[in-house]
């Protein structure tokens, strides 16, 4: 079919794109073992690690720039919200238990 032909070659022009050298994360923790031995930052950033990016793990930055202040203001956690604590009701009355 004439229809079936056409999107195969649509696919195969699709498929001809070569991949880029580099891609910028948005998310690095989603980086697999492999990908962390090619895994850098940029030697202008502010912020720099202090250990090797390769070795993987909780990475700790260090500020290059320390004579720059940052004000860093805080922001409202997204997600649910805790309900207020609605108010309890009176307790009853004292009473007598005669046990039978």
């Amino acid at each position: 079919m004439e229809v079936d032909e056409a999107d195969k070659k649509e696919e195969k022009e699709k498929k001809k794109e070569p991949e880029p050298n580099f891609q910028f994360l948005d998310n690095p923790t989603r980086v697999i073992p492999a990908q962390l031995k090619v895994l850098t930052r940029p030697e202008t950033c502010r912020y720099q690690p202090f250990k090797p990016l390769s070795i993987g793990g909780f990475i700790i930055l260090k500020d290059t720039s320390e004579d720059i202040e940052e004000l860093v203001e805080p922001v409202a956690a997204p997600g649910p919200k805790i309900e207020e604590e609605e108010q309890e009701g009176e307790p009853p009355e004292p009473f007598e238990y005669i046990d039978d």
